[in-house]
């Protein structure tokens, strides 16, 4: 029984003894353990309101198609496609020898028809004269003052025809409607035009605009910019539409973006909004005018970031992180790692928006450091050592 004891006493001392020599070399394996060095990211809180991405094409607000109002022969052409020409500049004649004859016609008619009015008046001053000395018949003075009458009459005529003609001989000029840029020719010296034959494209460069195909549902969003429009003052030399304070406001970034910007997105409003949709596309039309540039022409494309206005006047906090901050789960989840106490804080995320490499997120903590490498094989409280900052989010 003695015997017993002894050898239970020894084996409870050698379990001991290995247990505690287990402990002590977890303990060295702990305070040995190296951490893991990381990039972190310091993010801030901002205001969020959804934005609507969208590619349009810049066109100008008058593009035309000039025609004669006359018909005839091509006589001279004045310009050529790529010519800027000013508001009533010439841009072709046709041949108008036969109208210039007939205004010459026309014009000597009017000179002869002053001429018999100025008769008329002399021989009526003369009866006039003459029955102050009653020396003259009330008929003669009555047929005299008819004549001044005829004459004056004829007159008249006479000018309208020769006015007519002139016109007939202006209408053998083609002019600019308004300034701008003539983007093609379609017709050559000598040719029989008439009224139906376009002769040039005119591209007005002054006044440029976006024009947006948007989707059909934001159109409650988008609505009210009409009533803005109807407030405000439109001013045809302008070109503008002087907006409420509500105005949605637009970037947009040329797909050849002009040195002038500097890469930097042109700030404007949405000018109009046109209240019909499209049956194919679904989508209604938008536009947005465009500051005064040499750099933009009609026909570039351009992407139009729209900031949808917010029908509560609120704005969700979200935070703007790196996508590489991002730990994806294999159930779809998403989280992201913050240092605290050199340690790893996991916290679980949605992610809201995106915007090229970086994503906003619900869930995150405010003005925080946030671990952007190493992420995916990174544990909740794993030892970290930051090797850099890298910044924070514009």
């Amino acid at each position: 029984m003695k015997t017993n004891n002894k050898t239970a006493a020894k084996w409870l001392l050698f379990t001991i003894g290995i247990l505690a020599t287990a402990m002590t070399h977890a303990e060295q394996q702990a305070s040995s353990a190296k951490p893991t060095t990381v990039d972190v990211f310091k993010a801030q809180v901002q205001a969020f309101r959804q934005t609507l991405s969208l590619t349009g094409t810049i066109e100008a607000r008058q593009h035309a198609q000039l025609a004669t109002l006359e018909v005839g022969v091509v006589a001279n052409m004045l310009v050529e496609a790529g010519d800027h020409v000013a508001k009533g500049e010439p841009l072709l004649l046709l041949d108008d020898k036969l109208a210039v004859l007939t205004l010459a016609q026309r014009e000597a008619s009017l000179a002869a028809t002053q001429a018999a009015l100025t008769e008329a008046e002399r021989l009526y001053q003369e009866v006039v004269t003459l029955s102050k000395k009653q020396l003259v018949a009330e008929t003669l003075m009555a047929e005299r003052e008819s004549g001044v009458a005829i004459a004056n009459a004829e007159l008249k005529r006479v000018q309208a025809q020769v006015a007519e003609q002139q016109e007939v001989v202006n209408r053998h000029r083609l002019r600019a409607p308004f300034a701008g840029v003539i983007s093609e020719r379609h017709v050559d010296l000598g040719e029989w035009i008439t009224q139906q034959t376009p002769a040039f494209t005119l591209v007005e460069q002054a006044k440029l605009r976006l024009k947006l195909a948007i989707p059909q549902e934001y159109f409650t969003q988008l609505a009210f910019i009409q009533s803005a429009n109807n407030q405000g003052a439109f001013t045809e030399s302008e070109g503008q539409a002087t907006l409420g304070s509500n105005a949605v406001q637009v970037e947009i970034t040329p797909d050849a973006l002009p040195s002038v910007l500097q890469n930097k997105p042109i700030i404007a409003t949405l000018s109009r909004l046109v209240g019909d949709a499209s049956n194919t596309s679904r989508t209604i039309t938008g536009y947005v005018d465009l500051p005064a540039t040499d750099d933009l022409v009609a026909g570039m494309s351009a992407r139009a970031d729209i900031l949808l206005p917010d029908a509560s006047n609120t704005a969700e906090n979200l935070v703007w992180l790196p996508k590489t901050a991002l730990k994806q789960h294999p159930d779809g989840g998403r989280s992201v790692f913050v240092v605290e106490q050199n340690r790893a804080k996991r916290y679980l995320v949605q992610v809201v928006d995106q915007q090229g490499e970086r994503v906003a997120v619900a869930g995150a903590p405010a003005n925080r450091d946030f671990v952007v490498t190493g992420v995916a094989l990174l544990k909740d409280g794993a030892l970290l050592a930051i090797n850099r900052v890298i910044g924070a989010t514009p």
